[in-house]
């Protein structure tokens, strides 16, 4: 598509890679703790720890570091288009690459249709590996070779799309067959999975660990993307860039986090038109627009024609989401039902498959071809462009559910009516928001359990739907579930403990700058006695919108407030280390944190946690981690985070190897400080100029305790041998031989 615009693009020239955060749920907790621990109790345990990308493939994949199989049962799970298949891929090729004798077997669920996963192995995809050796089917010979590769355990399987797999319940189905495949159980699995079903019911593979990839960070990671897309035209990208900062595109900003819609915003701009919708429907709308643009020379159609295909689409999306088996990958018959036959040349299926909108993905059991949207992504689209009527979603028959409709409790039919109500026809504005009214109102007749869930999609709602009469109000009633409310006699009222945690969350997925100033306030107004609420309001601060002036300036005036207890500012640093990326005022008030005398030595840990996020390059920050990690006040563990994060905005910084050298070198200091010592000093060194100095240092001892010696290993496997010798023997003899009678002197002595 790219080759249109005048631009010829490869995978590598435009690929950046997406960190992963390992997730659990929250842990069961008995009894009483110690003070030291305090915090573990508010501790948030859903999300235990960020990999970078090499990170996670080194760690989890080569060390099989992980807590629940030990590198052998991973499931990666995130939105659509945020990169899944393509971060398996990647996978798929550094196993190949990296780990010996292992054997990757790649499988699209959505394939099976119905079959055993045993099955489809030891019959469909054994015999594809027998066609391409020549032979018409799998012989025994090799059917027994491919056992053998079990038993030895040096076979990987990927398996892609868990949501596409054709079950009623895929997480369960696959669990059962995973028990009882017999082989399959010797094998290490990466599967991935859209997080609304990973999430949306009882999870039978709670024994993966497992990972949700991470969207790109806006600014940094999206604009890295769209540089490097507009490499051979940098004017263009850079004006897209702006656009995207401009006042009301903070929907936008977030949008296009997502590596699909960051994908496809590039090649509309490079379309020329230069504008940016509001809403993800708008967006979507766009991209149809300049899909169509891009075809117009190759395949002509008049505008009849693409009005008809895009209807019927829709048709066809919104019938496959609603009752096919596979909903995204579709039968032949399925679709020619909608789109004619593929053989007809005038078809609407022989023009969907030349513009590109649907294509053959692969055959059946019965080698008919199989057909998928672009991505499914736009399946949701054309689906939601399909529906006219919000009873489609929701008929609710109070006394006889059973006769009514509930697709607003399908987790699959949530991005379609989020897509709907973005869209932009006039004449819909009334339905949405009587649609938003029904869901705000709803009574279930059952302890209000279905009534929270149509709230908290009303609330995600309305951040596609901004003329909503009520949202306001919407946002008010989200932020009391969430953080409680005081009632008429003064007291704090809280609700049971799944309701906080869904509101909150719901906050994430609204209207962003209604949600922050209504946090904003609540937390200017609330009794400064309330720990729990501010602590809660300054984690919601940090989760919302990175980059925005008045969380950031929220959090920071809770940071310097003389009335906050140790668990609300550390919470407050925690935020601005998410929110706060090369924000000036966030540094400062984080420098001012680590330079108080009246803050533990835990609260500075989390500040310098902090400055090593958001201070890359930054003077101030970097002299404040200096004189921290240089402090004999401070206690081990701080001075080891001030390390930490110096390696991460300053690699190299001279002063921080210097003072590192220096606990390497002293003779006060426990074997444990001189270990963490030496770590990050192999951490930090970047270049031989610095190796150098440092087996200079290394060579006057006599003997090299363990820490020392790692170090000097680091030096030996980065720098050239004859280097080395010269820093090595940097000494003079006679210096060198003084040390050494002392040394011989000393040890007759004792």
């Amino acid at each position: 598509m790219t080759s249109t615009e005048g631009v010829a693009l490869q995978v590598d020239d435009i690929y950046v890679p997406l960190g992963l955060v390992e997730r659990k749920k929250v842990s069961k907790r008995q009894g009483d703790i110690s003070p030291e621990q305090g915090s573990e109790l508010y501790k948030e345990t859903e999300i235990t720890k960020t990999f970078e990308h090499d990170a996670f493939l080194e760690e989890l994949l080569k060390q099989k570091n992980t807590p629940k199989s030990q590198g052998k049962q991973i499931a990666i799970i995130g939105e659509p288009g945020a990169g899944k298949t393509t971060l398996l891929q990647q996978i798929a090729d550094w196993v190949s690459r990296e780990i010996d004798q292992s054997i990757v077997i790649w499988v699209s669920l959505a394939d099976l249709r119905g079959q055993e996963l045993k099955s489809y192995l030891f019959e469909n995809w054994l015999t594809q590996v027998a066609e391409k050796t020549g032979k018409a089917e799998a012989t025994k010979q090799l059917k027994d070779d491919f056992v053998a590769l079990f038993n030895q355990n040096n076979v990987w399987l990927l398996l892609d799309g868990l949501d596409e797999m054709s079950a009623s319940n895929p997480l369960t189905e696959i669990a059962r067959q995973f028990r009882e495949g017999g082989l399959i159980s010797q094998v290490r699995i990466v599967l991935t999975c859209r997080v609304n079903l990973w999430d949306g019911s009882s999870n039978a593979l709670d024994d993966f660990d497992t990972y949700r990839s991470l969207d790109f960070s806006y600014p940094e990671q999206v604009e890295r993307f769209i540089h490097r897309w507009f490499a051979a035209i940098p004017e263009i990208g850079k004006q897209l860039c702006t656009a995207l900062k401009e006042s009301g595109k903070e929907r936008i900003q977030d949008l296009v986090k997502n590596p699909l819609r960051l994908t496809l915003l590039c090649l509309n701009w490079q379309s020329g038109d230069g504008k940016l919708p509001d809403t993800q429907a708008g967006l979507y709308q766009q991209f149809v627009d300049d899909f169509d643009k891009w075809k117009k020379d190759e395949f002509a159609t008049n505008s009849d024609q693409r009005q008809q295909l895009n209807v019927k689409l829709g048709e066809l999306a919104k019938a496959a989401i609603d009752k096919e088996a596979t909903r995204f990958r579709l039968r032949q018959d399925f679709v020619s039902h909608f789109l004619g036959d593929g053989d007809d040349e005038k078809s609407l299926l022989k023009l969907a498959l030349n513009r590109g909108w649907l294509n053959c993905v692969g055959i059946d059991t019965n080698r008919k071809p199989v057909y998928a949207f672009f991505h499914a992504s736009f399946q949701e689209y054309f689906a939601a462009k399909a529906i006219d009527d919000w009873h489609f979603f929701l008929n609710h028959v109070p006394k006889n559910p059973s006769q009514g409709t509930y697709r607003i409790f399908e987790p699959q039919w949530k991005q379609t009516i989020l897509l709907w109500l973005g869209r932009e026809e006039e004449n819909l504005k009334q339905q949405k928001q009587q649609f938003i009214d029904a869901l705000v109102s709803f009574k279930d007749g059952c302890c209000e359990f279905y009534e929270y869930r149509a709230y908290f999609l009303a609330t995600a709602g309305i951040a596609e739907f901004r003329d909503y009469l009520k949202a306001d109000e919407i946002i008010a009633q989200i932020v009391k579930w969430g953080f409680g409310y005081l009632n008429k006699k003064q007291k704090w009222i809280r609700f049971f403990k799944p309701i906080p945690e869904e509101a909150r969350s719901a906050l994430q997925q609204t209207d962003r700058t209604k949600a922050i100033a209504a946090l904003v306030q609540l937390l200017q107004s609330t009794n400064v006695h309330d720990s729990d609420r501010r602590r809660h309001i300054a984690e919601s601060l940090g989760k919302i919108d990175s980059g925005n002036e008045i969380a950031i300036a929220a959090l920071v005036q809770l940071l310097q407030s003389n009335h906050v207890e140790k668990y609300t500012r550390r919470q407050a640093a925690s935020s601005l280390g998410k929110i706060g990326t090369g924000n000036e005022i966030a540094i400062a008030a984080l420098v001012q944190l680590l330079q108080s005398t009246t803050v533990d030595d835990e609260t500075r840990w989390w500040a310098a946690s902090s400055l090593g996020k958001i201070g890359t390059g930054n003077e101030i920050a970097i002299a404040a981690l200096v004189q921290l990690l240089q402090s004999t006040t401070v206690n081990k563990s701080t001075r080891r985070q001030a390390a930490d994060s110096l390696e991460k905005i300053d690699p190299g910084n001279e002063t921080a190897i210097a003072t590192l050298m220096q606990l390497l070198q002293s003779t006060t200091v426990d074997d444990n400080s001189r270990s963490q010592a030496a770590y990050r000093l192999r951490k930090i060194l970047q270049n031989n100029k610095h190796r150098f100095e440092v087996v200079k240092a290394l060579s006057g001892y006599w003997q090299l305790d363990d820490a020392n010696y790692n170090v000097a290993w680091e030096c030996a496997q980065n720098m050239p041998y004859p280097n080395f010798y010269q820093a090595w023997y940097h000494h003079n003899i006679a210096t060198r031989a003084m040390r050494s009678l002392k040394k011989i002197l000393f040890t007759r002595i004792i």
